[in-house]
């Protein structure tokens, strides 16, 4: 399911995506590296559906920024770590 040698793309300034492990509803999960830490990183990629409203685009994104920051409060070897939302 890889994409090696497609156009790489860096996101939020840091974040190159270098090859899609992943594909479902909510939208696609890279490999990526952070260039700033010079580290491996999964990036989840949420699909925006253009056919929403802004106030529904809105929502989504705000439901989004909560359920990370309360992922982000956990801590345990079988929760992923938020390190970021761009």
């Amino acid at each position: 399911m890889g994409t090696e040698g497609e156009n790489v793309r860096v996101i939020g300034g840091r974040y190159r995506l270098e090859a899609r492990i992943g594909r479902g509803g909510m939208g696609v999960v890279w490999r990526a590296t952070d260039q700033l830490l010079a580290r491996q990183v999964a990036v989840k990629e949420l699909a925006l559906d253009d056919s929403l409203s802004d106030d529904e685009a809105r929502t989504q994104r705000d439901r989004t920024l909560r359920e990370a920051r309360a992922v982000a409060q956990l801590h345990h070897p079988h929760i992923i770590v938020v390190h970021d939302v761009v």
